[in-house]
């Protein structure tokens, strides 16, 4: 038994190294001929456009504003019991009145905290007018003037480039922009393709129809001339020099252009550095950052109506029909404002040394006095120094009388020139590459109503 056991030790060795062997084999077979069921590899499929992308806009090291202790505050008990109650009812969410060189007030809203960035709902505006100006000095923009024909290589021979930047500001580029444009840069288009895209619809500078989209378009022409981001060349002229924390911006899906109609955010704190801005002439601790006269211009108004300046709203005088809507008059005569959607505002009185921002929910109507004045007749006034009277000033052989102050004129009446478009028919004719002439406006009368649309000699 012994033996026959040994005898049969080789032999299982062999039949399972052969049983091995066929396996081995059989497998290598297996692999090098797939079976006729597996289906081809597939290619892979080209990457779709990718969604918008947030790109950080930097800041840098400056001020931190002054914050006045409940024993130092300005406004009394009452006024912040009234702006409290205002805030609940209004859906605030970020309510901040800067007054005498502090911070008076900084509420927030359930869920928001100081550190917490903030959509601006409309406040890009006057943040992308200051940067023009800025272009402007750094020799980016040769002026207000310059036609975007000089800056889109596409618009050169196209009556589009005829606009002009400070068409963009005002609002009379006379662009066309379709129901839902608003929405077409705003994160699922390309905003390149979305510029070529638009038609002009009357002769830039004569027709006076401000809209969001046209802030777009700046945005597009501070991207081209500056050659570079718009996050890039807002950080190093504007928001590091204002000593902001770092915002935000957002890409269009090709990654190429800036969207700015929608999601630039900021601490409510840095979007009130912006009004503090407006307010110091354009300096930041006796430190320009905006040059002085493009601020001033920002606030002076516009040929086509006494209370707009470039993106920057004007209280005073109080037009009847006007874009403000307001029930009684300004505290402070001299406030100017920042405008977004339904309640978002920076009002900036430099003679009351005063800046308040509201961000929150939309409120349709937004009587525009009404914050203002809540808070103004509750702060605490400085005494008033003492005046030589106007009469003692008018005898002084030295010249000094100043002229009184009377209501300003109206503004002339104009008229919108519309975009020269014959009919193919007429236009048969036409030699090759031609310049159709623009149909010359009619005159100007001497006196009327005004109908808000100038015609640009």
């Amino acid at each position: 038994m012994g033996r026959a056991a040994l005898l049969l030790v080789p032999v299982a060795a062999l039949a399972i190294g052969g049983g091995l062997l066929l396996a081995h084999w059989g497998k290598r077979g297996e692999l090098s001929a797939p079976p006729p069921s597996q289906p081809a590899p597939v290619a892979a499929e080209p990457p779709g456009p990718r969604g918008p992308v947030t790109v950080e806009v930097a800041g840098g090291d400056g001020p931190i504003l002054t914050v006045a202790s409940p024993d130092d505050r300005l406004i009394s008990d009452e006024g912040l019991k009234a702006l409290h109650a205002f805030e609940s009812t209004t859906g605030t969410t970020a309510l901040l009145v800067w007054y005498r060189g502090a911070l008076q007030v900084e509420d927030y809203g359930p869920g928001i905290r100081p550190a917490d960035l903030v959509d601006g709902a409309g406040l890009q505006a006057g943040l992308l007018t200051f940067l023009t100006g800025k272009a402007i000095q750094d020799g980016f923009l040769t002026s207000a003037d310059q036609p975007l024909g000089q800056i889109f290589p596409d618009w050169k021979d196209d009556p589009r480039g005829r606009i002009t930047v400070r068409d963009l500001l005002v609002g009379s580029s006379g662009l066309g922009f379709p129901a839902g444009a608003a929405d077409a840069p705003a994160g699922k288009a390309d905003a390149g393709a979305w510029l070529k895209g638009l038609a002009l619809e009357a002769e830039p500078g004569t027709r006076y129809k401000p809209s969001e989209e046209e802030l777009q378009v700046l945005a597009l022409v501070l991207e081209r001339a500056t050659k570079q981001p718009l996050a890039s060349y807002m950080s190093q002229a504007l928001w590091a020099p204002l000593g902001a924390r770092p915002a935000e911006m957002l890409l269009d899906d090709s990654g190429r252009a800036t969207l700015v109609g929608c999601c630039v955010k900021a601490t409510a704190r840095d979007w009130l550095r912006l009004g503090l801005l407006l307010k110091d002439g354009g300096q930041v601790e006796n430190r320009p950052v905006i040059p002085m006269p493009w601020v001033e211009e920002m606030q002076r108004p516009t040929l086509f109506a006494r209370n707009e300046g470039m993106r920057v709203r004007i209280a005073w005088p109080r037009e009847k029909g006007g874009p403000i809507k307001a029930a009684e008059a300004f505290a402070e005569p001299d406030t100017v404002f920042m405008a977004g959607t339904g309640g978002q505002r920076l009002y900036v009185s430099k003679a009351a040394d005063l800046v308040i921002l509201r961000l929150g929910r939309v409120v349709q109507p937004w009587d525009d006095a009404t914050l203002v004045n809540l808070v103004a007749h509750h702060l605490e006034r400085p005494p008033e120094t003492k005046r030589t009277p106007y009469s003692a000033i008018a005898v002084q052989p030295q010249g000094l009388a100043m002229p009184p102050i009377v209501t300003p004129r109206k503004p002339p009446v104009v008229v919108t020139v519309p975009l020269d478009t014959p009919h193919p028919s007429q236009a048969q004719g036409a030699t090759p590459g031609a310049k159709p002439e623009m149909p010359k406006a009619p005159p100007v009368p001497s006196a009327g109503p005004s109908d808000k649309t100038p015609h640009r000699p």
